[in-house]
Order: structure tokens, then sequence, then C-alpha cells
């Protein structure tokens, strides 16, 4: 993928895709919330209808106990409507006071066999509350008049008491049959039958129930449950039989997910997305009494939230431009300057302000419009800050790109030029084994070794390490092999190292030097010869002795009339020479240490039984110990000569 591409991608990625995802995020946690508090303000609603409905049942049975020691029988009488039976009835209408509106009618079942062993002669009679034979009977007791007196006939006030008074045994099958299921239908919607025994002294002569609608109780509790908000409340039984206050309601029940007369429960996950439900189970009866509670509107609402953030300097000033367009056709000139302060703010004017001169809500008005202002400016002049750094960091990595593709080019053609000025193979003497070695650093360096053998079989052998890294080592690797390729074989080490000095400053090449060992083999006799480089050691076969050979001498290159030396030796066999570059002893570990001379002369001490590739491999092998793995910051480079032993 391309610079300028992963750049969009990660301006996408960091600036539109966490902004986008605070949103929703921020949509979804409200969404929740309101959700989570409507489902906790509808779970008490249904809670509370549920203790009503409680509520009610106790009061109606308290109610009913209050009637316990009134002699019920005697309701059941021919005309004596002035008599113990309509105290009674007044009493019992009484004492049951506002329930009268919730309870259709009382029906009295008196126990067929009484204490003193003789049979009721009361047949179960049903008792209807009725407002206008309270009243006159009420009337008539209080003031103690006569009928005549009291405008009432026996024969009103006879088809009163059989209205409100009818046994049992006179109503029809259909009737017996809607009463029983009446019946039924409060036990098993309610959980109770709202019955009391009713007593003569001590004795149980029957008992009272009251006949209350299911329907018409849940919609005096449901008619309790506030519905500002468009709550719909609602009562559920064991056979999915719903029940609502009102019949539109329904309709918005089907809507929601609540199935009328369902044989199973709706499950939650079925309402619709827009209500919340919630329901309480009655622990009494087992009925379900439940509210459901609009939430498209805050939804809504939310969502109109979230897009306004997305999108909030846009909204701003649409918004200002719209409350400036609508407010200037009713307010005075004084709302002229906030009009042509909107006008220059959208013409791109960020400076725009308007004066305040009031302290009414024109003066308020105009102190909005100039934080506003304010803020889109400060807003503005941070994107353009924004926008800058970003384009000098692209700038500058485009830069560091460049040149580290350049580094790295020259790097990679320094160290092709290094590997092919090396010997493709060292040469093959009859009493001279010969191994050569070179790791190349990260940054390449300019580390050498050449051989080169003479019509005689006489042998010079080079190992130098040039100043510096890239293209200007391997220059100056360049130039030595050549000057050695011309001469190596036809003057002695020294010699070879003065001309090379001297060709080198006649060319002017400033501070590049090289640091450079020659070493001349013939016959057992060596001689060695050296500008700047590491001391050369030599193990002795016999003693196990390492001799160091340190010969003092500038690089080529330093000084023109510099003097080199020459050291000679006769080696015995299995004798060992060994040369090496600074890249060995100046290896650093972790701590920053270096590897030293000392503990290099120790490695190759310890390996003098071994032949040439082995002591190389030792040397490369404590190498990497010392390293612990990390890159050599410089060349790396052996060269080993060992005579061979008599076989």
């Amino acid at each position: 993928m391309r610079v300028r591409t992963q750049l969009v991608v990660a301006f996408l990625s960091l600036a539109v895709v966490p902004l986008t995802a605070i949103v929703v995020f921020s949509y979804w946690t409200s969404q929740q919330a309101i959700r989570e508090a409507v489902s906790a303000e509808s779970a008490e609603m249904a809670a509370e209808m549920s203790t009503r409905l409680d509520t009610v049942r106790r009061s109606i049975h308290k109610r009913l106990k209050s009637v316990a020691n009134l002699p019920v029988r005697s309701l059941v009488y021919g005309s004596e409507s002035r008599g113990g039976a309509g105290k009674v009835y007044t009493d019992l209408m009484s004492r049951m006071g506002d329930l009268n509106g919730t309870v259709d009618w009382f029906e009295f079942s008196p126990v067929k066999v009484l204490d003193n062993g003789g049979e009721s002669d009361t047949e179960p009679f049903l008792i209807y509350p009725s407002v206008t034979l309270t009243k006159a009977l009420e009337r008539l007791e209080r003031h103690a008049l006569s009928l005549e007196e009291a405008g009432v006939t026996e024969e009103y006030l006879e088809a009163l008491v059989q209205e409100a008074i009818q046994s049992r045994e006179l109503l029809e099958a259909a009737e017996l049959e809607a009463v029983e299921a009446r019946g039924a239908e409060i036990e098993r919607l309610l959980g109770s039958k709202f019955m009391s025994p009713v007593h003569r002294g001590d004795e149980v002569v029957g008992y009272l129930k009251a006949m209350v609608p299911a329907s018409q109780l849940l919609r005096q509790v449901m008619a309790a449950t506030p519905r500002e908000g468009g709550e719909v409340p609602f009562a559920r039984g064991e056979e999915g039989d719903i029940y609502v206050q009102y019949p539109e309601d329904r309709e918005i029940l089907d809507e929601v997910g609540i199935s009328m007369n369902s044989d199973t429960p709706a499950d939650p996950e079925d309402y619709s997305v827009d209500w919340i439900v919630a329901e309480s189970i009655d622990p009494e009866s087992g009925l379900v009494l439940g509210v459901a509670r609009p939430i498209a509107e805050p939804l809504r609402e939310l969502r109109r939230t979230a897009f306004n953030n997305l999108a909030y300097g846009f909204v701003l000033i649409v918004l200002a431009m719209i409350g400036v367009l609508w407010l200037s056709r009713r307010m005075t000139s004084n709302l002229t300057l906030l009009t042509e302060g909107a006008e220059r703010l959208a013409d791109g004017d960020l400076t725009a302000r308007v004066p305040i001169r009031s302290r009414d809500e024109f003066g308020q008005l105009a102190d909005t419009f100039n934080r506003m202002a304010e803020q889109i400016r400060d807003h503005q002049g941070r994107l353009v800050d924004e926008e800058r750094r970003r384009k000098e960091q692209e700038i500058q990595q485009r830069l560091l790109e460049a040149e580290n593709d350049r580094r790295s080019l020259e790097f990679e053609e320094a160290r092709q030029l290094q590997l092919s000025l090396l010997p493709r193979e060292v040469p093959d003497l009859p009493d001279l084994e010969i191994a050569a070695f070179m790791r190349t650093a990260a940054e390449v360096g300019g580390d050498y070794y050449d051989f080169f053998l003479s019509d005689q079989g006489e042998l010079t052998a080079a190992i130098g390490d040039a100043a510096g890294h890239g293209l200007r080592a391997g220059t100056m690797v360049t130039v030595v092999k050549g000057l050695l390729t011309s001469a190596a074989t036809r003057a002695e080490p020294p010699t070879l190292l003065n001309e090379a000095t001297r060709a080198l400053k006649q060319m002017h090449l400033g501070r590049m030097n090289m640091a450079l060992t020659l070493i001349r083999y013939m016959g057992g006799r060596i001689s060695i010869s050296a500008a700047g480089m590491p001391p050369a050691l030599v193990s002795r076969s016999e003693t196990g002795e390492v001799e160091e050979v340190v010969l003092p001498g500038t690089p080529l290159g330093g000084l023109a009339d510099a003097c080199y030396l020459e050291w000679n030796t006769t080696l015995a066999e299995g004798d060992t020479v060994l040369l090496m570059t600074d890249g060995f002893p100046e290896l650093l570990n972790e701590g920053g240490e270096p590897l030293g001379y000392q503990r290099a002369q120790s490695i190759f001490k310890e390996s003098k039984d071994q032949n040439p590739s082995e002591i190389i491999e030792n040397l490369s092998r404590h190498a990497e110990k010392w390293a612990a793995g990390r890159p050599p910051e410089d060349d790396i480079t052996f060269l080993v000569l060992q005579m061979k032993k008599s076989a």
C-alpha cells in the first residue's frame, strides 16, 4: 500500500471512525438508559396496579366482615317495608359504602340446617344495590314518617323491594347460569370469592357473597394509572384474556404485539421496539397486570441528538440562520445588527461580532451569537493548524524515506564493491594452510584481504581496514588493491607501504586513509609490516605461547614520508599466524564493554591445536556469544596462516 494511501486510511481511521464510534456508542448507551428508566417506571406502575388490586380485595372483604352480625335473613319479607328488613337493607348499603358502585349484587346463601335441628326457611336470594330504595328507606326511618306523609305508596315501595331483593329460585336457568359464570370469573381472575359468614349470635346462619364484575374492578384499578405519557394499562388472565380500560386500548396493544385472547403469553422479544412492556403477577390470583409505555418519541429525539452531535458545526450554523430568519419577522430594529452579523458569519467573516445593547432576551441572543462565532473561529484556526502540521509531518516523512532509500542504496553498492574486491579462493601452498573470513556490518566498512603469489612461489598476503563507511571506504579499498596488484611481488613489504602512502597523498583524497598489514612468506620464513593495524599474533606449536607483534606506523594516506618497520621470523611445523581487523577486539557486548585485545589473544591461544578453519570458527563463535546476537557495528575480518605438520 502506498504511503499516501496509508495516510488517507490512517486519517479516516484515527479521525472519522472514532468520532462515528463515539456518537454510535453514546446513542446506544443513551437508548439503553432510556429503556431501563422507562422499564423501571413501568414496572413500578405495574406493581402499583397489583397493590391497588390487593387493596380493593381487602377492602371488599373488610366491608363484608362488617355486616357479619346483620340479620340479613330478615330481608326476605312481604310488604313490611318499614320493619327491621328495611333497616337491615340500609345498614348493608351504608356499610358497603362506596363499594356499592363496584358490586353488582349480593347473594345470601343460608345454612340449610340450623343449630336447633330445624331447617332454614329461607332460600338463597340476591340483593341488588338500589340508590332509590336506600334513600327512600333512610328518609322514612330518619323522620319516622308514614307512607302517606312521605308521599310514597306502599305499592311503589314494594316494587322497589321486589326489584332489589330477588329469590334465587325465581331466576330462570339462563340467569342462574350467568350468575354462576360471573362467580367463576371473579374467582378465576381476582383469586377470591368475596364471601363472609353471617352470624346470629354465635351461630353462622348463612354466607353473604359479593358479586364484583372482574372487568369492572380491573378497569377501576387501571383507571388510577397515570396516562400522561401515553401509557396503556392492561390485565391478562391465565387463559390469555386481555382486559383494558378503554376499547381503543385494544388496537394499541395489538400494535405493540400483545394479542387478544391468545392461548399463550407473547414473548417480550415480540413486542414492538417502540414500546416498553412491564408486567406484575398478582400472587393471589395469578393475574398479570401490565403497563405498555411508548418510547418512540424519546428514541426519535435521541437519534436526532446523535445526528446533531455528528454534524455539530453545520447544525449550529443552520440553526443560527433559521433562528435569525424566524426572529427577524417579529423583532424590532434591534435585531438588524444581529441579522447583518449572521450574514457576515455565513459569508466566512469569522471576526463578525454583534454589539450587546441590552440585558433582555435581545442582549442574551447577541451574547450567544458572539460566543458561537468565537468558537467557530477557534475551531477554524485549530483545523488550519492541524492541516499545516499534517502537511509538515508528511513532508518530513517523505524526506526521511528518501534519505533512508538513498543510504540503503549506497550501503548496498559499497557492500557489493567490498565483496567484489576479495579473492575468490585462498592460495594452495604445499607447506602452508591458509583460511580467511569476513563478516560485514550493518553499515558497510572497508575491511579487505588479498593474496598475491609470485612466479617463484613467494606469497604476499594483505589485510586492511579503510577508514569510514560506504562508498568512501570502498573507493579507498579499490585504490589500495590497485597499488598492491601492480607492485606486491616486486618490492619488500615496508617499501610497498611507503610507495602506497606516497601515492595516496598525491591523489589528494583528504582525510581518507587505510590501515594495512602485509605478510610475506617463503619456505618457512615470514616478514610482517604494518600500517596502523592491530597486532599480529603468532602461536608457537612447541611451547603453546602466543607472541604479539606490534609494529608502529600510520595508516596509508596519513603521512607522505611515513616510515614502516619489518618483523621477521621462522615458522616451525604447527606454528600459526593470526591477522585481524579492529572489528573483533572492539566488538561491544550488551553493557557496552569491548571484547579487548587480551580476550582476543586468550581465545586464539586456546585454539592452538586447531587448523585455520577451526580457529576462525572458534573466533566467530566467541564473537556471536559476546555480542549476544546483536549485529556488529564494524566489519570483522580474520586471516590465519599455519605451517603444515609432517605426515
